[in-house]
C-alpha cells in the first residue's frame, strides 16, 4: 500500500456510498467541499453504488476516498489497480492542515446514527417476511 504523499499522482474519486448520497446528502456535500480543500478540483465525486458498478469502468490506476465500509470492501477486493482510502485515516493524515473543527463531531455522529454498511441477512429476511404476509393480505383482500 502507498502512502498519503504520493495518493494525488494518480485520479482521485470520493465514492461516498450510495446509502450516503440518499439519506445524508448534505453531510456527503460537507465531506466533499472538504477534499475539494485538500485536493482541489483533482478530485471528482463518484456516485454510482459499488454493488451495481461496472468492472470495465476500472482499468486505469485511481484512488477512491470512502465514508462507506461496503464500498471499501467491495471496491477494494474486486479491482487491484485501485487505491482504496478511508476517509477518516485521510483526515488523520491532513487534519492538521485542513481540520473539520465542530464539524467532525457532526460528522461521526451522523455517520454513527446513519446505516450506510450493506443490509445484515437476518433483517432482510425478516423485511422479506413482513412484506410477504403483508402482500398476501392485500391480494386476499382485493
Amino acid at each position: 500500500m502507498d502512502n498519503f504523499d504520493n495518493i494525488a499522482q494518480y485520479p482521485m474519486y470520493f465514492a461516498p456510498g450510495c446509502k450516503l448520497l440518499q439519506l445524508q446528502p448534505q453531510m456527503v456535500s460537507d465531506v466533499y467541499d472538504y477534499l475539494r480543500k485538500l485536493f482541489g478540483s483533482k478530485i471528482k465525486l463518484y456516485t454510482r453504488c459499488c454493488g451495481l458498478d461496472d468492472a470495465n469502468q476500472h482499468n486505469d490506476e485511481a484512488v477512491f476516498i470512502t465514508l462507506c465500509d461496503t464500498c471499501y470492501k467491495i471496491y477494494g477486493e474486486t479491482y487491484a489497480n485501485l487505491h482504496m482510502r478511508d476517509f477518516w485515516n485521510v483526515y488523520d493524515e491532513y487534519k492538521d492542515v485542513y481540520p473539520l473543527g465542530e464539524k467532525e463531531g457532526e460528522l461521526r455522529k451522523t455517520l454513527k446514527n446513519t446505516f450506510c454498511g450493506s443490509l445484515p441477512q437476518e433483517h432482510v429476511k425478516s423485511w422479506f417476511e413482513e412484506w410477504k404476509k403483508w402482500s398476501l393480505n392485500s391480494t386476499e383482500k382485493d
